[in-house]
């Protein structure tokens, strides 16, 4: 019997968090360990009737994971870095779509054997691979503390080149698909459907912020960001415009000004943690679906198309940055050698790609070949681009020089003594260990521990940043501790609900101030970038 759909959803989240939890032992970029995870369940045929449909990716999934994106998108941050993604989301996707296409269309024509594949079909795909999507290379990115402004630029770029790349899309798909067509009206439709979406989402935007300053209640805020983030997308494409830039520019205004003039911190926690989470299934269940997707896929006849793939996509990114890059650097600031090679490596595929090739047009000539060729391209750019990142960084030199690898070392030995010293104790307490003994291993152990305190203490006067950092965590789990005490308080009787509500709302304020300091000083060098 075919497991139904709530059991293989309930099968999807037990996977995601139990995958969650393994990268945190095998230190694994999340995204990268879902799609290796999904190959294995393709290989062994699990869940095999699990399908995700073009309606459902494109309506749900897509308006979810980008409004989140823009949610958490400062734009202050933006500005600082505005011209510089301008540059990459626009002609830098163009000119990439553009030579992805021009490779794989005299390849497919040079190989033998391969299919014809025509401008048109060169050019979506092109398109479709153009989209970015660095969740996994930003995680490493915060771990290894790389400066701020790659960070912004690479992250703002993506988010905007998925914008411009979905529009993209759509006019080549009608071009395809046989609409009349010219270069002239191409060019204006997609003027139109970028500025129009932008509008629309920016206006929704605010007109929710108004509702939302008239009430004071997480719930209903949580419910109208979301009704904001799917009328923004179905209003946008009913008037025949980009919803997916009526998501970005509602998101961008919800996360910018709603947050900050509508939402008493509770709220602005509890909408954060929500769209957290709701991208987190999302992502989740799209790269195991690329991992199971690759089992329908036979690669052994298609080896050519999939190398002539990676190869044209490869081409792509490298004109794209590297031929953007010199503008860059005189209409902004410097672009480093080493940042052009980070942005063009870093440029790794995934969840956007996913959805734009499982929302190809069913009677779309060489449907499967394209999802196969998609497929490829984002499965390298996890497996190889996202694992040997780290190696990059080092190469270049990107990862700052600092002491705090000791720092943590020497804080896990005391720890792990003070474990130890807390079971000596107690086997002498309980007569398990003779006093004589106790006296033997007593004092190495005390005398060991006072050294690494020592040796803490001069380390933690170089690494001032880990110092801070630790600080922070500190005070966030004691404010943590605060919540659960006057929860207990009012579940004791103690205080009344109105009580706890307020006490609850003074101590979401500390919290959310706290996440401002920390947005605020994010660098490990502590330079402002």
């Amino acid at each position: 019997m075919k497991p139904g759909i709530e059991v293989q959803a309930l099968w999807l989240l037990i996977i995601a968090a139990a995958v969650a939890m393994f990268t945190k032992y095998i230190r694994l970029p999340y995204t990268i360990a879902l799609v290796v995870v999904g190959i294995v369940m393709g290989a062994l045929d699990l869940l095999p009737h699990m399908l995700l449909t073009p309606e459902l990716v494109f309506h749900i999934f897509l308006p979810i994971l980008l409004f989140e994106a823009a949610f958490n998108i400062d734009i202050v941050d933006l500005q600082k870095t505005a011209r510089s993604i301008a540059i990459l989301a626009l002609p830098g996707v163009l000119l990439a779509a553009t030579v992805t296409a021009i490779v794989s269309y005299f390849g497919f024509k040079m190989w033998r054997g391969l299919p014809d594949l025509s401008w048109g079909h060169a050019l979506l795909f092109g398109t479709i691979v153009a989209a970015t999507d660095p969740i996994s290379v930003l995680a490493l990115f915060r771990e290894l503390g790389v400066t701020r402004r790659l960070s912004l630029i690479i992250e703002g770029e993506s988010l905007f080149n998925d914008g411009v790349a979905v529009v993209l899309f759509g006019v080549i798909v009608a071009m395809v698909q046989g609409s009349d067509f010219n270069i002239l009206s191409a060019i204006r439709q997609f003027t139109v459907s970028v500025v129009g979406g932008g509008g629309i989402g920016v206006l929704l935007g605010l007109v929710m912020a108004k509702i939302m300053s008239l009430v004071d209640d997480h719930l209903i805020e949580i419910t109208l960001t979301t009704i904001l983030a799917f009328s923004a997308y179905l209003l946008a494409e009913h008037l025949r415009v980009s919803g997916v830039i009526a998501v970005i520019g509602a998101g961008i205004m919800t996360g910018n000004y709603s947050t900050k003039l509508a939402m008493s911190p509770t709220t602005r926690i509890s909408v954060s943690d929500f769209w957290e989470y709701a991208a987190f299934v999302v992502n989740s269940v799209l790269f195991v679906m690329i991992g199971i997707e690759v089992k329908i896929v036979d690669f052994a006849p298609l080896w050519a198309a999939v190398l002539l793939a990676v190869a044209a996509m490869i081409c792509g990114r490298a004109a794209a940055v590297f031929v953007t890059a010199p503008i860059i650097s005189k209409v902004d600031e410097f672009l480093p050698g080493s940042w052009r090679g980070v942005l063009f490596w870093g440029g790794i595929r995934g969840a956007i790609c996913m959805v734009l090739a499982l929302s190809l047009p069913r009677d779309l000539p060489l449907r499967q070949l394209m999802i196969t060729m998609i497929f490829t391209v984002v499965i390298f750019t996890l497996l190889v681009q996202g694992l040997s990142m780290k190696l990059l960084l080092k190469k270049l030199g990107l990862i700052p020089i600092t002491t705090l690898e000791t720092y943590e070392e020497r804080k896990g030995e005391i720890y792990a003594l003070g474990r130890a010293q807390l079971e000596l104790e107690k086997m002498h307490n309980r007569g398990a260990l003779s006093q004589r003994n106790y006296e033997v291993l007593a004092p190495p152990l005390h005398d060991r521990l006072e050294d690494l305190k020592a040796d803490l203490h001069e380390v933690s006067a170089l690494e001032q940043e880990a110092v801070a950092e630790e600080l922070r965590r500190a005070e966030e789990r004691l404010l943590h501790a605060e919540k659960d005490g006057i929860r207990e308080a009012y579940l004791s009787g103690i205080i009344s609900e109105r009580a706890m509500k307020k006490l609850l709302s003074r101590v979401a304020e500390r919290l959310f101030a706290l996440e401002k300091a920390t947005e605020e000083h994010p660098t490990p060098d502590g330079k402002e970038n």
